[in-house]
């Protein structure tokens, strides 16, 4: 199939309004102007003093569906917050002492250091590709992102699980490069996390954490505040705990234009389709990839070396990349094209 097939309709790219080559989803997505225009409508409703703080609550569940239909479970085993580490904070503060965490070489720390903040547990790497083999019987927990924030490296994710179950342990897989452009649905995880903000277009300030029912009754809320009451506008004051049942439990207020502009920007999303995203985005990497002399893969993101000149060059031509682990990192996500990806090549070639 030519890689020309596999590419979104221009109207899609009409819902943003990029000044630079911007290829860096990996750091930040570009938010669609509904989104935008979204969260500023909240705060000069707020401004005025004409912000309605409980309509809030319709578009929190409503983001709580949409990512539940994303990942393959109910919308009662979502649970809503603000920063990814936290949320994988709860699951390595329900390990007993003692327990052994596996978790990728190079990972990011937002996966790896709630484990290694707890010096009692015994966590130790392998190698991404290595990692369903490297899985052990005193193994309790594997915890790794689907897609490697430096290289953008894709995890095996049903060998991963499959090993685990083998050997007993749980899996907690962060999804927030991976949510939005890779399929997701049904990795058969005992927990997810995600942020919002990358490659599921939305402001800074959501982040979601889902898990089985089992795997969810193993934590403890330890944010435990008045968003997470089972009816968090009649449940706001004195004791006893009277928190929601549900995954709901776990929920941080939320950061409310962030939640608002969020909306817009999964109906984006569930519009145009995972899979119809996923074909487009690995089209434009490959492209990437085959100007560079680089074999085709499998991922949205490409890593590769350069010298400073060239990330001077770069900068000069407004085509926005990253440097992680001393490599320039350049993603394409589903407002990109050609066009995009044939400049950052120019620029790159010198």
């Amino acid at each position: 199939m030519p890689a020309e097939s596999a590419l979104l309709p221009s109207s899609v790219r009409e819902a943003f309004a990029p000044a630079v080559t911007y290829l860096n989803a990996a750091s930040y997505g570009l938010m669609p102007v509904t989104a935008v225009d979204a969260a500023g409508a909240a705060e000069r409703e707020r401004m005025r003093g004409e912000f309605d703080i409980p309509a809030v609550d319709a578009v929190a569940a409503s983001c709580r569906a949409s990512f539940a239909r994303l990942i393959g479970m109910r919308a009662d085993q979502v649970a809503l917050g603000s920063q990814v580490s936290q949320l994988v904070g709860l699951v390595a503060a329900s390990l007993p002492a003692g327990a052994h965490v596996l978790v990728p070489e190079g990972e990011f720390t937002s996966v790896l250091w709630p484990f290694l903040a707890r010096p009692e547990l015994h966590v130790r790497t392998a190698a991404l590709a290595d990692l369903p083999e490297a899985v052990r019987p005193q193994d309790d927990l594997v915890a790794a992102a689907a897609v490697q924030s430096a290289d953008g490296a894709v995890l095996d994710l049903p060998a991963t699980v499959a090993a685990a179950r083998t050997h007993g342990a749980r899996t907690l897989f962060d999804l927030s490069q991976a949510a939005g452009w890779y399929p997701v649905h049904d990795t058969g995880a005992d927990w997810v996390v995600s942020v919002g903000y990358k490659w599921l277009l939305g402001a800074k300030g959501t982040a979601y954490l889902a898990g089985t029912d089992e795997a969810l009754n193993t934590l403890r809320p330890l944010a435990a505040g008045w968003y997470s009451g089972f009816d968090p506008w009649q449940t706001c004051y004195d004791g006893p705990l009277r928190q929601a049942e549900d995954a709901r439990r776990f929920d941080v207020s939320p950061v409310w234009p962030a939640v608002l502009a969020q909306r817009p920007a999964f109906d984006l999303i569930e519009a145009v389709g995972i899979e119809a995203i996923h074909r487009h985005d690995v089209a434009l990497a490959n492209r990437l990839r085959a100007g560079l002399g680089l074999p085709e893969g499998d991922s949205a993101v490409v890593s590769l070396a350069v010298t400073p000149d060239t990330l001077e060059r770069l900068r000069a031509a407004k085509v926005v990349g990253s440097l992680r682990a001393g490599r320039l990192r350049l993603a394409c996500h589903l407002y990109n094209t050609e066009d995009d990806v044939d400049r950052a090549l120019n620029v790159l070639h010198g």
